[in-house]
C-alpha cells in the first residue's frame, strides 16, 4: 500500500508537470528515494554525534526547493512523515504549501511585510514568523488580537550573520517587548551562520563564537518563558560540522537534496539529474566560426558539432560557455562557442546522431557531473546552480522513486 500511494503522489504531479510544460527543451529527473535517503542519513548523523533522538527537521523548500519543485517534494515528505517543518522564504511560498493541501507547519524565514493582507494571510493560515524588528512583531500581535487567535513567532538572533535577526544587545529589551504581546506566542528563537562552510581558523572560531553567544541567548529566554521554545541554528555546514550548534532543529537545506559541502561519512546522493537531446548536427570544415562572437573555430576538416536546444534562457549561465562538459553516449564531450539564450553547441563523435541523449547533472558508467562540477567552472555555488535550472519554465521536472 505504501508503494501505492507514493506512486499515485508521483503520478499526480509528473501529469500536473506535463501541462506546465508539454515541450520541454530539457528534463529533470528528480528522484525522491534519494530525497528520502539523504533525511534520514542526515537525522541518522545528528542522533550519533549530537547525541540526541528527538532533534526536529525543517526541510527548506524556499525558491522552489532548490529548484526541485517544491509542492511534489513537500507532498511527499509529508506523507513520509521525516520531517517537521518546511521552511520558505516568502508568504507566497507558504500559502502555496496550503492551497496544495500541505498540514506541516511552516516557517516563513525572512521579513514579510506589515501591510494589512500580508499579517491576516499569516494569521489565518497558522504560519510562523520570523521576527527581527519590533514593528512586525506589534502589527502581528494586533492583527492576531483582531482576529482572537495567536501569532506565532520565531525570534531571529543576529548572532553575525548581518542580515535579519535582533542584534544580542538589543535582545534582553526585545524579549520584554514580545512579553507584552499578549496574542503573540514565542515558538521558537533562531540564528544563521555565515561561514560554516569555511575550512579556515577565522571561520571556525567565528561559527564558535556565534555558538557560544547563542547558548547564552538561550539560556536567558528559557529563564523568562514557562512554554517549550524551539531554537534552531544549524544550517547544513553547521549540522555536519558543528555538533555544539544542533540545539532543538536543524535546518539542512543542500545537503538534503545531495550537496553537503562537506564530507559526513556517509554518503548523500544529488537528487537531480538534468538530461536534454541533441536537435541538430552538422559538420563543419576547419577554422569555422562557432556561435556569438566567434568564440571557438573549428579545429579539423568535417568537424561534427550536435545543437542542444538549451541556453542561458533555461538557466545555464553564459559563463559556461567553451567550458562546460557533457555526456554522450557514455562519452564525455565539451560545449564550444558561446552559450545564447535557447542553444548551445558540442563537440560530438561520428556515431552520435539527433535525439541522442545528453547528461549535463548524472551518471552514466564511470562518468558523471555534478553541480558541483558546473559551479566550479564560474565561480559559483551548487544553490545558484540547482536554483537557476529548476526555476526554468521551459525544463520539466520528472519525479521517480527508484
Amino acid at each position: 500500500m505504501t508503494n501505492q500511494k507514493i506512486d499515485r503522489i508521483i503520478e499526480k504531479c509528473n501529469t500536473e508537470e506535463i501541462k506546465l510544460c508539454p515541450f520541454p527543451t530539457g528534463i529533470l529527473s528528480i528522484n525522491l528515494n534519494k530525497l528520502e535517503s539523504n533525511i534520514i542519513k542526515i537525522i541518522k548523523f545528528v542522533n550519533r554525534i549530537g547525541n540526541k533522538n528527538n532533534v526536529k527537521f525543517l526541510l527548506p523548500v524556499k525558491a522552489n526547493a532548490y529548484g526541485h519543485g517544491m509542492i511534489p517534494v513537500a507532498k511527499f515528505i509529508e506523507y513520509k512523515k521525516i520531517c517537521t517543518y518546511f521552511g520558505v522564504s516568502h508568504l507566497k511560498e507558504a500559502l502555496e504549501l496550503r492551497e496544495n493541501g500541505i498540514k506541516n507547519s511552516i516557517l516563513i524565514i525572512g521579513q514579510s511585510s506589515c501591510e494589512y493582507k500580508f499579517l491576516k494571510c499569516i494569521v489565518q493560515n497558522e504560519f510562523e514568523q520570523e521576527i527581527s524588528d519590533e514593528q512586525l512583531l506589534y502589527a502581528l500581535d494586533a492583527e492576531a488580537k483582531e482576529v482572537n487567535r495567536m501569532a506565532k513567532i520565531h525570534l531571529s538572533v543576529d548572532t553575525g550573520m548581518g542580515r535579519c535577526g535582533i542584534l544580542v544587545r538589543n535582545i534582553h529589551n526585545f524579549v520584554d517587548k514580545i512579553k507584552k504581546c499578549k496574542n503573540t506566542q514565542l515558538v521558537g528563537v533562531m540564528t544563521h551562520f555565515p561561514v560554516a562552510d569555511v575550512n579556515e581558523e577565522f571561520a571556525i572560531k567565528y561559527t564558535n563564537k556565534q555558538i557560544e553567544i547563542f547558548t547564552k541567548v538561550k539560556n536567558m529566554i528559557t529563564s523568562k518563558f514557562s512554554n517549550d521554545i524551539i531554537f534552531h541554528a544549524s544550517n547544513s555546514a553547521g549540522t555536519v560540522k558543528y555538533s555544539s550548534s544542533i540545539f532543538d532543529m536543524i535546518r539542512p537545506g543542500i545537503a538534503s537534496y545531495g550537496y553537503p559541502g562537506h564530507d559526513l561519512g556517509i554518503p548523500l546522493d544529488p537528487v537531480m539529474e538534468f538530461k536534454t537531446k541533441i536537435s541538430l548536427i552538422k559538420e563543419y570544415p576547419k577554422g569555422h566560426c562557432i556561435g556569438y562572437g566567434c568564440t571557438y573555430t573549428t579545429k579539423k576538416k568535417d568537424e561534427r558539432i550536435g545543437i542542444l536546444p538549451i541556453g542561458y534562457g533555461d538557466g545555464l549561465n553564459r559563463l559556461l560557455s567553451n567550458k562546460l562538459a557533457v555526456i554522450v553516449n557514455g562519452k564525455k564531450e565539451k560545449s564550444i562557442g558561446a552559450i545564447s539564450m535557447d542553444q548551445l553547441a558540442i563537440s560530438v563523435g561520428k556515431n552520435t546522431q539527433i535525439n541522442d541523449e545528453v547528461i549535463i547533472i548524472g551518471r552514466h558508467g564511470k562518468n558523471s557531473f555534478s553541480a558541483y562540477n558546473i559551479a566550479s567552472q564560474i565561480g559559483s555555488i551548487p544553490y545558484e546552480v540547482l536554483c537557476n535550472l529548476g526555476n526554468a519554465k521551459r525544463i520539466r521536472h520528472e519525479y521517480i522513486y527508484i
